[in-house]
């Protein structure tokens, strides 16, 4: 968990201002204030909807269509779960990058400190074919007993935080744009005329300092997933208003990628039923078995670093883009704490993750099967379009329909194969649309068209 500063920590930033039109052009930043921007890469796309959904100096956000499965999962009745630990696997997503944060001055992260576990039985533990962990207390070891050992990492110092430092030196001055691009203050990229920036002389300039709390850090964020401008409706708009701020998406815009050029395993192919409502061209549900499921509620722990490398560094959230092309043009060698950082921010797999295992691998869970939810091909799953998860059956689906009075003339059923480009383009509309079925999927159905728009919602 993030710790709580008995004072408010503060970073300093040095701002270059556009006085008439109230404008951020440029930001001069350290250390502390770079790591924390490059932290939002590392955070689950899970941990970004807790966050964006608590109130800061700003209102709550609604992330996509990830706020509203998020809060689904909390309604989801626990036993339908693989284990008991499932639920809060998905609720409290672990960062993989988490030593690199905790040291930070200003880390948003509120998610518990990650601690491992092993077998209570030392013999267990000792044995080759025994020797697993877990990073939740009490999992059913292989052997039938519990793990609640708890072990410590070889790299963690007895106040738990590790030796990391970050993401960048300590020594390198970067300059910052309003949309996020980050580069460092070097020969190459620095500026001493006002005709750099755009600007004949330098009265229109003035030079800014702030300092910089959590609570905007956590503003920046928000404003970070839906605007160009998020440093100046931050730091100095002091914007609370965000339903002027519309990023319209069109379907034409999804430029998904290729999983396999991004490295992803394994296959994807999930048969789901859809119903659409044919007025209005919207997928008003879809349902599915328990791998529909269990593949919906694991974007809540996919990184949103490597989301963006899936997606080509195209997910048209706000600046989060400009922020993940600024990390692949940093030299590693020169402004990072060590050559592998740039990898472990921007190429996360996103492999089909193993839930029981702290490190996606594949293991053995205590009903031995994979994924979140219980009974593979045994029980049904409603995905509404705003991806609401629920436990479903024929009945089910009939109420849910009878309560929107839509005349059954209007309702058609279609059989789909989900696979990897079809589950991209899923993952890719769920970041910006409460709408994510349809965009994400109703263009791969030929016969209807599609005119909506995805946006970010205020709550």
């Amino acid at each position: 968990m993030a710790p709580l500063p008995t004072m408010e920590e503060q970073v300093c930033l040095r701002l270059l201002v556009d006085e008439k039109k109230n404008k951020v052009l440029v930001a001069e930043a350290g250390k502390d204030f770079v790591d924390v921007l490059l932290s939002f890469l590392t955070l689950p796309l899970g941990t970004i909807a807790r966050l964006v959904s608590t109130e800061s100096n700003l209102k709550k956000v609604s992330f996509g269509s990830l706020t509203s499965l998020y809060e689904s999962v909390a309604n989801i009745d626990e036993k339908l779960f693989c284990t008991a630990t499932c639920k809060q696997m998905l609720l409290r997503p672990r960062n993989s990058m988490e030593g690199f944060c905790q040291n930070m001055k200003l880390d948003i992260d509120d998610t518990e400190k990650t601690e491992y576990f092993i077998c209570e039985n030392w013999e267990c533990s000792r044995n080759a074919s025994g020797r697993l962990f877990s990073t939740f207390r009490n999992q059913r070891c292989k052997c039938g007993r519990p793990t609640n050992r708890q072990i410590y990492h070889r790299d963690s110092s007895a106040n738990g935080r590790t030796g990391e430092e970050g993401f960048v030196q300590k020594t390198p001055t970067f300059i910052i744009t309003d949309d996020l691009s980050v580069k460092p203050d070097n020969l190459q990229s620095c500026f001493c005329l006002p005709t750099n920036l755009g600007y004949t002389d330098f009265d229109a300039i003035k030079l800014v300092t702030v300092n910089v709390t959590q609570k905007e850090i956590i503003d920046i964020l928000k404003w970070s997933l839906i605007s160009k401008t998020p440093l100046t409706d931050v730091l100095l708009l002091k914007k609370q208003l965000l339903e002027n701020i519309v990023q319209p998406i069109a379907v034409s815009d999804f430029d998904i990628g290729s999983l396999e050029a991004n490295g992803g395993s394994g296959s994807l192919m999930m048969k789901v039923k859809l119903v659409l409502r044919k007025s209005s061209n919207t997928i008003l549900f879809a349902l599915g078995e328990e791998d529909f499921a269990d593949f919906i509620l694991s974007f809540l722990t996919f990184p949103l670093g490597g989301v963006e490398n899936m997606l080509n560094g195209n997910t048209c959230l706000g600046s989060i883009d400009n922020l993940y092309k600024s990390i692949l043009d940093l030299d590693c060698n020169t402004y990072l704490t060590s050559p592998d950082i740039k990898d472990k921010l921007v190429k996360t797999p996103l492999s089909y993750l193993e839930p029981q295992s702290s490190t996606g691998k594949k293991t053995y869970s205590e009903c031995g099967e994979r994924g979140f939810i219980k009974g593979k091909g045994l029980s049904l799953y409603m995905v509404t379009d705003d991806l609401v998860v629920t436990q479903s059956s024929s009945l089910s689906a009939v109420s849910f329909l009878s309560k929107l009075r839509i005349p059954p003339s209007d309702l058609e059923e279609r059989i789909i194969i989900i696979g990897k480009n079809e589950g991209l383009s899923l993952l890719k509309a769920s970041l910006t649309s409460s709408s994510a079925m349809t965009i994400g999927l109703l263009p791969k159905i030929s016969s209807l068209s599609l005119n909506f728009s995805a946006s970010c919602v205020v709550k």
